[in-house]
């Protein structure tokens, strides 16, 4: 390796390393102080790098999608759920039953990671555009994922498809991060409670 490769890929990692810190303090900040009593300026001194970083790193917006998108599927880079590989290998389960259960498990453990920043957002989201914007879009997205998707239950006959569109409805609501937070934070159930009431949910809607 040449020196000046050897000095690109140390630059790289550095980056990379600032992304980090300036996304975790953002992340800390947005769901302790609100997204909207966040500033740049905080972030910057709670991840202790320039200003300028921050800016770098993109609007306030923005770093609120990353670490959103980071906190549900591990990196910020958005790729649909439906072409993750791990995702791909629960759906690809020969066993129906345990694919499905595997599935509960990991929306819930993903809803575990962001629902509070979720919230942040969507109370910030009454007041600033630009969030607001981001949001309608990422909620576009999980619920295009999630109706393309229901075609798999077609695939392994436990729906027809003249009922992909109102179990996606379903799916929709009972995997959502709002509803994790609704039941977890303001009714104090437990994860493994929630899971079992969105495996019962889901088992309903199939045989109804």
């Amino acid at each position: 390796m040449t020196r000046r490769q050897y000095t690109a890929r140390k630059r790289a990692v550095t980056a990379a390393q600032t992304r980090a810190r300036i996304l975790d303090a953002a992340q800390e900040l947005f769901v302790t102080h609100g997204y909207s009593r966040t500033t740049l300026q905080q972030i910057a001194q709670h991840a202790g790098v320039s200003v300028g970083s921050v800016y770098q790193a993109g609007s306030k917006a923005a770093l609120m999608m990353a670490v959103l998108e980071r906190g549900f599927t591990g990196d910020e880079k958005f790729v649909s759920l439906l072409e993750r590989p791990d995702f791909v290998a629960i759906m690809s389960d020969d066993d129906t039953d345990r694919a499905i259960r595997r599935y509960i498990d990991y929306v819930t453990e993903a809803n575990s990671r962001i629902a509070d920043l979720w919230h942040a957002a969507t109370l910030a989201a009454d007041t600033d555009p630009a969030i607001g914007e981001q949001l309608e879009r990422s909620e576009l997205r999980r619920l295009d994922d999630i109706h393309t998707g229901c075609h798999w239950f077609v695939h392994r006959n436990l729906i027809s498809d003249n009922q992909v569109d109102e179990f996606s409805d379903i799916l929709s609501h009972v995997t959502s991060p709002t509803t994790y937070r609704y039941f977890t934070v303001e009714r104090n159930w437990t994860a493994t409670r929630l899971n079992g009431w969105i495996r019962t949910s889901i088992s309903a809607a199939l045989e109804g």
